[in-house]
């Protein structure tokens, strides 16, 4: 998948998840291709191992391989918004190496009640058929059997939505895959788990200072490219 084409879908996966107004009115497509307003040539921003969100109290990470887009990073008073996917697609081919494709949104939301739905609401939010879910751990994850193919092209009708309590903040998360794909169907659930759990330890504790989360925006540097 090129570049360009990645970028449509992320650009796809904004509007419909309603988080184009937080990410700012750019177009995401013409930016990860390397042009600006007017068609001159830039290189595209190198994608990052993890940012901080929502004044630094939650700092956004993914596992190995998979990294930071900056491009639709957003960050806004009210709410938040990052997306994972491969540090090799993101990067054109120049960082990582070959991971499971996938697209993960995360959305911050404002300091507030922090009490988690139930799986089965999750779906109706998302009007679309449960499959299954969860809740224990401290994470709401339900199992959506429509939608995804929508958002990702080529992807999965399935998808997978999530929501835990950090920071005093409600942070929901999102999987798209391939059709077919192992993270639509039962891999997902794995996959939200391990994202949750790198945010949480990345992000400070109650109490510690936001110095750590203010240099959180960072990109792989040479050691961490070889190693992603």
């Amino acid at each position: 998948m090129t570049r360009l084409r990645w970028f449509a879908l992320l650009l796809a996966a904004l509007v419909l998840s309603g988080c184009l107004e937080t990410v700012g009115p750019r177009d995401a497509s013409a930016r990860s291709a390397g042009l600006l307003p007017g068609g001159t040539a830039r290189q595209a921003p190198r994608p990052l191992e993890q940012a901080a969100l929502a004044r630094g109290t939650v700092v956004v990470a993914g596992p190995e391989g998979y990294c930071v887009d900056p491009v639709t990073l957003g960050r806004g008073a009210a709410r938040s918004f990052a997306m994972l996917a491969s540090c090799q697609i993101l990067s054109g081919g120049e960082l990582g190496y070959y991971v499971e494709p996938m697209m993960l949104t995360v959305t911050v939301g404002k300091p507030g009640p922090t009490a988690l739905p139930q799986p089965a609401t999750l779906a109706a939010e998302a009007g679309s058929a449960f499959l299954g879910g969860s809740l224990r751990d401290g994470l709401s994850v339900a199992h959506l059997g429509a939608g995804g193919a929508a958002v990702l092209d080529g992807g999965d009708p399935r998808y997978w939505r999530a929501t835990f309590a950090l920071g005093g903040r409600m942070v929901g998360l999102a999987l798209y895959a391939p059709k077919g794909s192992d993270l639509a169907g039962d891999g997902g659930y794995a996959m939200l788990a391990r994202v949750r759990a790198r945010i949480v330890a990345a992000s400070p504790k109650p109490g510690q200072t936001t110095a750590r989360a203010s240099s959180a925006a960072k990109a792989p540097g040479a050691a961490a490219a070889k190693a992603l």
